[in-house]
């Protein structure tokens, strides 16, 4: 099932039946790393030529997705058509595997503060430690203030 917002756009060519059923099987292979029922979910497809009259990579693929994780963006130049499209999915999707590790590995970093800091061992592994200190004015909200210091 494709997303809700999904645009195929063509450049410098005409777009057939048989290029778009490729784009969208391609697209749809990366339902294992890309929800396609969210509602925020924005793709923007452009295929086309990149020139009418040169020799070479003249065929390009855009991929543009928008969704709650952030933006994505995949190109690619090729010789043909369809090379140009596999190669922007295939990054795309590298993409996706960087973003999703950098998530997980922010989310084991802050757990595994957040345990420190239960445990009273916060800071005795690193060689500088970010302490937040409280101050507590009268009658407005608590603001925090950062101290750096080498233990």
């Amino acid at each position: 099932m494709l997303p809700t917002s999904f645009n195929i756009k063509a450049t410098n060519m005409a777009l057939s039946s048989e290029l778009r059923e490729y784009v969208e099987r391609r697209f749809l292979s990366l339902s294992g790393i890309v929800a396609m029922s969210e509602p925020t979910l924005k793709v923007q497809i452009e295929v086309g030529r990149t020139t009418r009259h040169h020799d070479g990579d003249v065929f390009r693929a855009e991929f543009n997705l928008r969704s709650r994780h952030g933006n994505f963006r995949a190109v690619a130049e090729r010789p043909t058509i369809y090379a140009a499209i596999d190669d922007a999915r295939d990054e795309l999707e590298t993409g996706f595997g960087r973003a999703k590790g950098m998530r997980i590995s922010f989310l084991r970093r802050s757990r595994r503060a957040m345990k420190e800091m239960l445990r009273g061992w916060y800071g005795t592994s690193m060689k500088y430690v970010r302490v937040p200190r409280f101050k507590m004015p009268r009658f407005k909200v608590p603001s925090i203030k950062w101290k750096w210091w080498k233990k």
